[in-house]
C-alpha cells in the first residue's frame, strides 16, 4: 500500500500487536517452562515434562507454530512506526512468518484432532514415537509449501494491504495458506463430533467398525460415569469452536476481498486480531482442559490419583470396549483394565515425599 496510514489504521495494527503479543507470552511462557522443566527438574518427578503420548508432541509443535505466528503480528510494528508497507528484506521476512506460522498450526490442530480419531474413536494405536513421524510430514509439507514457490517466482512475499504475506494470485494464497486453515477446522469438527457421539454413547466403535448405540443400550450407563463423561464431551465442544472462531472471521474477510469486494478496515483489524490471539486462546484451552501436558506440582496424593486414575479407566472401558491408549499414555487392556506404563513410579512416588 502506497499511500501513508491514518490514525485509525495504526490504532487498529496497534490493537493485533497486542494480541500477537500477548500469544508470544503466553506461548513462550509454556515452552521456556517446558524447558526449564525438561532440562532442570529431576528424572520421573511429577513436574518434569516428558514425551509419554503423541498429544505431549503435537501440543509442543502446536505451540511452537503459534509462536512463529505471533512473531509474524508482531512484525507490524514497523508498519505503524512508519505509517506505510513497502517491499523490503523486512517485508519478506514478516510473509515468512506468517505463512509459516499459519500452515504450522493448522496441521498442528489437524494432528491432534487425527489422533483422538484413532485412538478414541477407531481404536487404533501406535507408539508414541510414531507422532515424530507426523511431525517430519508437517515440516516437509511446511518446506514444500514455502521453498517450491519461493524457488519458481523468486519471491512470493510482499504488501498486501497492512503488512506482508503472500502477494500473489487468489489461487496462490489459497492453496499455499488458507486451504490447510480450512481443512483444519472441518477435520476438527468432524473428528469431535465422532468422538463426542462415542464418549455420550450415541455411537459405538470396535476395531474397524462404527454403529449407532440402540436405546436401550445407551440408557444403561452408571451415573457417575455419566456426569465424568459429560463433563469431558462438553469440554471437546470448546477445541472445534475455537479454533473456528478465530479461522471464521479472517476467511470470510478474505473471501469478500476475493470476490472482488471492499472490507473495511475494521473488520480486518478484529478479524487478524482474533487471528492473532491464536496462541493465547490454545495456551488457555489446552491448560485448563488438558492439564497433564502441562508439568506442575501433586495437588494431591499420588496414591489417591492412582485409584481415581482406576476408577475412570473402569468407567470409559464402557464407551471404549476394544484396547485403546488413553491421553495420559496409559493402556486399556480388552479385560477392561489398566494397564499403566508409569505404575511403578506411581506406587514408588506414592511414598516419597512431595516436591
Amino acid at each position: 500500500m502506497s499511500d501513508q496510514f491514518d490514525f485509525g489504521v495504526r490504532a487498529g495494527m496497534t490493537v493485533i500487536v497486542v494480541a500477537s503479543a500477548a500469544s508470544a507470552f503466553a506461548v513462550g511462557g509454556v515452552l521456556l517452562y517446558i524447558a526449564y522443566s525438561a532440562v532442570t527438574i529431576q528424572r520421573n518427578a511429577s513436574r518434569r515434562w516428558s514425551t509419554d503420548t503423541h498429544i505431549h508432541y503435537y501440543f509442543l509443535n502446536l505451540m511452537v507454530s503459534d509462536l512463529i505466528q505471533a512473531v509474524g503480528g508482531l512484525l507490524n510494528i514497523k508498519w505503524i512506526v512508519e505509517a506505510s508497507v513497502y517491499p523490503c528484506p523486512f517485508c519478506t521476512v514478516q510473509g515468512f512468518f506468517k505463512q509459516v506460522g499459519d500452515v504450522g498450526v493448522a496441521l498442528s490442530t489437524m494432528a491432534i484432532a487425527l489422533h483422538m480419531l484413532q485412538v478414541l474413536v477407531l481404536g487404533w494405536r501406535s507408539p508414541p514415537k510414531f507422532a515424530l513421524l507426523i511431525l517430519a510430514i508437517i515440516w516437509l509439507s511446511i518446506l514444500i509449501l514455502v521453498v517450491v514457490p519461493n524457488v519458481a517466482q523468486h519471491n512470493i512475499y510482499g504488501p498486501t494491504g497492512y503488512w506482508c504475506w503472500i502477494d500473489g494470485s487468489t489461487a496462490e494464497q489459497i492453496g499455499l495458506d488458507y486451504m490447510w486453515m480450512w481443512l483444519a477446522a472441518v477435520l476438527d469438527i468432524i473428528s469431535y463430533l465422532l468422538l463426542v457421539l462415542v464418549i455420550k454413547r450415541a455411537a459405538r466403535a470396535g476395531g474397524n467398525s462404527f454403529r449407532w448405540w440402540g436405546k436401550q443400550e445407551r440408557s444403561v450407563s452408571h451415573a457417575v460415569g455419566s456426569s465424568v463423561e459429560n463433563v469431558r464431551a462438553n469440554q471437546l465442544f470448546f477445541y472445534p469452536l475455537v479454533y473456528i472462531i478465530i479461522v471464521l472471521p479472517i476467511s470470510a474477510a478474505r473471501f469478500s476481498k476475493f470476490s472482488g469486494h471492499e472490507v473495511p478496515f475494521a473488520v480486518t483489524a478484529f478479524a487478524d486480531t482474533l487471528f492473532a490471539s491464536s496462541g493465547l486462546f490454545d495456551t488457555i484451552l489446552y491448560a485448563s482442559t488438558r492439564p497433564r501436558l502441562m508439568p506442575r506440582r501433586p495437588t494431591h496424593d499420588p496414591q489417591s490419583d492412582l485409584v481415581a486414575r482406576i476408577a475412570t479407566v473402569r468407567v470409559v472401558h464402557g464407551r471404549f470396549p476394544q484396547d485403546y491408549m488413553t491421553e495420559d499414555g496409559s493402556f486399556v487392556m480388552d479385560t477392561g483394565r489398566p494397564m499403566f506404563h508409569d505404575m511403578p513410579n506411581l506406587l514408588r512416588s506414592s511414598t516419597s515425599p512431595r516436591m
